[in-house]
């Protein structure tokens, strides 16, 4: 069966299962980075062959991933048992070194700095967030939360502040990186842990796992500015580069909202099968089209935010969650 006859027959079975259809496939190029929690690992992942080139060892428990802009160095949070950051050369495909993060457990959330040098990593063991430079493996400065259950940081681009979301305090935490202080609590819904802002600093999302809820706070004031519901585990949200978009996948709903931030609407709803569990999402450089990981598949899903359809689906390792994706290629 030709190509075009094969993609034919893919739309029209997944159509009658109420699957987002396949799109035409598109011509991407680059490696995606992909964190297997069941497998203790990392996947490497060519994007035009769709093959996994490398799997490497992390620490113990990995669950979160940030990379660098260039693509060149990704971070990996070892969380359940691992209390560790594993350092890697996306070049090379390789992990370059372990950062102790035993007087700090738990390590999770994790985004870089601007300077691209220094991460800064929510420390749930000790309701703290940890500022540390990979390359020398240092840690920088300690701030504390002063909440419990600190589990996910977002950063403004400037990255002078960082946020955390609390799951146990039903808060979230502004803390001044510079200065080390805490700036405020800020309460929110039950179970907070999805959260981002805008590269401004002047909008907060929030998504709290025990009320369904995803709600954007203005952080001039803290007040609540829209709110979107019907959702059981919104585990993430992101926003596309030029903030046009909002993307929030559902670890137990099995979908994936895409929301209009500039019109303040939703844009689709995508509905995988049971069982895909949505986790981690990353956007390629386009800024339109969305790596999300499929933990319950061991896939990664390449998707059109804006037509809201799958373009193709990638291998990944057992449980994948924190994603990435770099332009750099392998032979």
């Amino acid at each position: 069966m030709n190509n075009i006859k094969f993609a034919t027959a893919i739309v029209g079975l997944l159509s009658l299962l109420t699957l987002p259809a396949f799109a035409q496939d598109t011509n991407l190029e680059g490696t995606v980075i992909v964190v297997n929690k069941r497998d203790n690992t990392v996947s490497f992942i060519d994007v035009a062959s769709k093959q996994i080139k490398f799997t490497q060892a992390t620490g113990k428990g990995p669950h979160e991933l940030a990379l660098t802009n260039d693509g060149l160095w990704a971070v990996v949070t070892d969380y359940v048992g691992g209390n560790s950051l594993s350092i890697f050369d996306v070049k090379k495909a390789k992990k370059i070194r372990s950062i102790d993060l035993s007087s700090y457990p738990n390590p999770h959330g994790v985004l870089f700095l601007n300077d691209q040098r220094r991460v800064a990593v929510s420390s749930e063991g000790s309701d703290s967030v940890v500022i540390v430079n990979i390359h020398s493996g240092e840690i920088i400065k300690v701030i504390s939360t002063q909440q419990k259950g600190s589990h996910m940081v977002a950063l403004p681009a400037s990255s002078d502040r960082v946020y955390t979301t609390n799951m146990s305090s039903h808060s979230v935490s502004e803390m001044d990186i510079q200065s080390g202080k805490l700036l405020r609590k800020l309460a929110t819904y039950n179970i907070p842990e999805a959260i981002t802002v805008n590269k401004s600093g002047t909008e907060l999302w929030v998504g709290s796992n025990e009320d369904g809820l995803v709600t954007l706070y203005d952080l001039a004031n803290g007040k609540q500015i829209n709110q979107w519901k019907g959702f059981s585990f919104p585990y993430r949200v992101l926003l596309t580069s030029d903030e046009h978009y909002a993307v929030i996948p559902d670890f137990k709903n099995d979908t994936l909202d895409i929301l209009d931030r500039v019109n303040q609407k939703k844009l689709h709803r995508m509905k995988f099968e049971r069982g895909t569990t949505p986790n981690g999402v990353y956007f390629h450089p386009d800024d339109r089209t969305l790596f999300m990981s499929a933990y319950g598949k061991n896939k990664v899903l390449v998707i059109d935010i804006l037509s809201g359809k799958i373009l193709f689906e990638l291998p990944a390792g057992a449980g994948p969650d924190g994603v990435a994706f770099s332009p750099i290629t392998f032979e």
